[in-house]
Formats: C-alpha cells, structure tokens, sequence
C-alpha cells in the first residue's frame, strides 16, 4: 500500500489544469439540487458546493501516503479512487426531509453507467455510541441532456452529493476540523467527552426543529389572507390532500398561481368541485390524464399522484388557458412543466375555462 511522491506530484499538477472542470460542475449540480430539488418541493434547506483545492487534494493524498491505507501507483489510480474533488452539501432544516432529498437527487442524476445511482447512507451512532456522524452520500454524474455547450466536458466527471439536517452538519464539521487533522494532535478525553455531549444535542435539535415547523404550520393554517411564501401555501393547503408528499412539485404550482392571481386558500377553492378531503378524488383525475398523455408523440413530463399535482389536475378543467398562457420566457423550469402540461390538457379538452 504505497502512493509514491512523483504521483502525488502529477496527480496534483493535473487537478491544477483540471480544476476549473471540478469548479463548473459542483456550481451546475448545486444550481440543480437548489432550483429543481430543494425550491422546486418546498423544502427547506440550505446548498453549497465545493471544488477540493489542489492543496487540500496534496494534504489528502499525503495523509494517506503516510497511513500506508491506500494504494494509488499511477496518476489514473488517484482520480479513481477520489472521488469527492466535486462536491455538494444539501443541509435540511428538517430531518425527516433527508431522504426525500435523497430520492429525488438519485432520480434527477445518474451514476457512471447512466442508471440509477445509489446512496450510502451512513449513521455512525447505530455502531459507535461515541459518533454522531450521520449523512447520506450519492455519486452522481450529469444526465446526458445535461452535458451540453459547455458542461460538455464534465460527463465523466463525478460529483458527490452529501445529504444531512443542519444539526447533523454541525457535528459533521465540528468532529471533522478536530479529529481530521493530526498535526493538532490525539484529542483529550474531555474533548471526546464534549463532542458526545454535542452529538446528544444535535439529535434532540433535529427533534425540536421538526416540532418547531410542525407548530409553524398549525399557526399558518389558521390564518387567512393571502399565502406569504411557497411554505405558507403548502400548510394550508396540504391538509385537503391527506397522506400525500404535498411539496412535491409544489414550488413551482406556487409561482404559477401568483402569477394568474391564485393568492389565497379562497380563491384556489372557488375554482374547485371537489371538497376535502381530495386526495381520492384528485387520483382518479391524476389517473385519467396520465393515461391520456401516454397515448401523445411528445411525453416530455409525465405526473405524481404523490405530489401538489393532484391540485393542478382538479384545477385545469376551470384555469388551463390562463396556465398555458403564462410566459414560455419567464419563471422556472417547473413552471415551464406546469404550462405544458396545461397546454396539453387545453388540446385534449378544449380552450374553455374560466377564473
């Protein structure tokens, strides 16, 4: 087990030329994760990326020159066997919001083969009483569709995606700046001490938290007026759609119906024929409208019986042309999925509706 020092010379040399690569794509799949996964389904969180330095990239490869636990002969060995130069944090303000995040990224990206890729979830505690260390990684690579003008030259480049709470996070670094540096020295008994005291609190935060939003949203369904922001919407109106992931897709349903003037609970209930709870209801339609688009030449979308599409779907019978007619230069791509799937609701149905 050896990585020899003209190796680690090159490797680095090599990053040094390649870095603006590992730079470009860690932005693009945080830009991805941020709009499409985290914004796109109302879920809070926060999301940075990295490129690893080239600096850090030479300590890394040291460490383990020294350690005598790895085994990279050739430049190629090292670029194999490190895999994390690109990477993107996705910190949850909830918990229970870490492996949503998790399906969805694996479902957005592909691994090296072009296919699904898999997470490795990693909850330290369940084995060490002392390690707090809990998070999800998925290596992920860009979707041919992705790798056009100029990410045309990251397609065989990796990206790992780490998934965690905030709370998590905390920990996360904490114990990584203290116990990852071994210039600093073995910790003390009383710093190992502290960091389970810490890691206890970590796991009762993320517990505070989740009860903390779940009374946020208690509070925001009592009231009325217009939807302050894309949560607002999803706390009052999630209760109509019971034992559904609401949020899904809901970030962009949100921007959509400001902009046909849809601001509060009221006037979404004024165009609705059902009354809660809906979720029956809205699965039928959900149902009939997917078996409607499998049967067109172009299926560019397709719909979530588990998602704020069921309130789409009970809505287009009375709002499609004023969805279809909402700027195909203008808001996000969600609300570019909403619009088409209006448009093709409008060719299906006809035109009419009313607001």
């Amino acid at each position: 087990m050896t990585i020899p020092d003209d190796v680690i010379k090159r490797a680095v040399q090599r990053y040094h030329r390649e870095y603006d690569r590992y730079l470009k794509l860690c932005a693009r799949v945080a830009e991805i994760c941020r709009v499409e996964v985290v914004e796109g389904n109302a879920i809070r969180a926060q999301v940075t990326s990295r490129a690893k330095s080239p600096k850090s990239l030479e300590g890394k490869l040291r460490r383990f020159a020294a350690s005598g636990k790895k085994d990279m002969p050739d430049v190629d060995a090292v670029f194999e066997q490190i895999r994390d130069l690109a990477a993107v944090r996705v910190a949850t303000y909830e918990e229970r919001h870490e492996d949503q995040i998790v399906q969805m990224v694996s479902k957005r990206f592909v691994d090296r083969s072009g296919h699904t890729p898999e997470p490795e979830r990693k909850d330290k505690n369940r084995v060490d009483q002392n390690n707090f260390y809990r998070a999800t990684h998925v290596e992920v690579f860009l979707r041919a569709s992705d790798v056009v003008g100029t990410y045309s030259n990251v397609a065989d480049v990796p990206c790992e995606i780490q998934v965690c709470s905030m709370m998590a996070h905390v920990w996360n670094e904490i114990e990584h700046d203290l116990g990852y540096k071994p210039m600093a020295g073995a910790l003390s008994e009383q710093e190992r001490k502290l960091l389970v005291m810490l890691g206890q609190s970590v796991r009762v935060g993320d517990g505070t938290i989740g009860n903390l939003f779940a009374e946020t949203e208690r509070r925001q369904r009592e009231q009325g007026g217009a939807f302050t922001d894309v949560y607002d919407f999803v706390a009052r109106v999630r209760p109509w759609f019971p034992d559904t992931d609401f949020g899904r897709h809901a970030g962009a349903l949100f921007e959509a119906f400001r902009e046909i003037r849809l601001l509060t609970p009221d006037s979404i209930r004024k165009q609705l024929d059902v009354s809660p709870p809906m979720t029956e209801s809205a699965r039928i339609a959900v149902d009939e409208f997917s078996t409607q688009l499998a049967g067109l030449p172009d299926s560019r979308f397709s719909l979530d019986r588990n998602s704020s599409d069921l309130l789409l779907v009970l809505l287009l019978p009375k709002i499609k042309r004023f969805l279809a007619a909402l700027p195909a230069d203008g808001g996000s791509d969600g609300v570019a999925r909403v619009r088409w799937l209006a448009e093709r609701f409008q060719e299906l149905h006809g035109a009419g509706g009313k607001s």
